[in-house]
């Protein structure tokens, strides 16, 4: 059976650039299924020329070309990323773990609670929260493009990352500022309760995405994709 040689795959990854298709990890899907239905092709018929036969076979991504594989790649990976983040976040609600998890917002409930201005707690947390959250994002943006500029490669898998698979809107304090820090509220007991147990939630879920999810997905697309690993 007639097959592609290196240099029409390199026509092909070409041409998955050329239409927008920057992730290689994406690029590389997409060149696996082209160049089957490229041979298939020419297992009907082996004269048929390599340009038409790349050509018929991109008609068949409809009038929108890679742009809806794309979406739907990143979405599905943002998805994948999510659930695997809960099944983590939720080992924090079992025994041993739930114990820890319990101490730490009673601990911080008892602390809040001994203040008599809040902001004077809430500012540190509320800000050094946010301030963590901004550092991993533009670390992993930079730490993204170095790569690129060594490799020429973009990986889809790790701007999901870098994203929390969407997570990362989540963390998006900025917009709770004005209520947060507003001196004239009045905590009730139970308002200290809640704002102790969202801060714990809230770096757990920080916690479990960054340094328990994205390096498993790291090693799994490692397999997946030798080039990566030796980055």
């Amino acid at each position: 059976m007639k097959t592609l040689n290196k240099d029409q795959v390199d026509i092909l990854y070409e041409f998955t650039r050329k239409h927008y298709v920057e992730w290689y990890d994406l690029q590389t899907e997409l060149v696996d299924h082209l160049a089957h239905g490229i041979e298939e092709q020419w297992a009907v018929k082996p004269q048929l020329d390599f340009n038409q036969a790349l050509k018929n076979e991109f008609k068949k991504f409809g009038i929108y070309g890679f742009s809806d594989i794309v979406e739907q790649k990143s979405n599905a990976l943002s998805k994948f990323y999510r659930k695997e983040v809960w099944k983590s976040f939720k080992n924090y609600f079992k025994l041993p773990k739930i114990i820890v998890t319990l101490f730490s917002i009673w601990a911080l409930f008892k602390f809040f609670h001994s203040f008599e201005n809040k902001n004077y707690i809430l500012i540190p947390t509320v800000v050094g929260l946010f301030g963590f959250q901004l550092y991993h994002l533009i670390n992993e943006s930079r730490k993204q493009k170095k790569k690129k500029k060594a490799t020429g490669k973009a990986w889809l898998f790790e701007n999901v990352l870098n994203q929390m698979g969407g997570l990362i809107h989540l963390f998006n304090l900025g917009i709770y500022f004005p209520h947060i820090f507003d001196s004239n509220r009045e905590w009730s007991l139970f308002g200290e309760i809640i704002f102790s147990t969202c801060v714990v939630l809230y770096f757990l879920m920080f916690y479990v995405a960054v340094n328990v999810v994205s390096p498993a997905i790291k090693e799994k697309f490692s397999k997946e994709y030798p080039e990566y690993k030796l980055i």
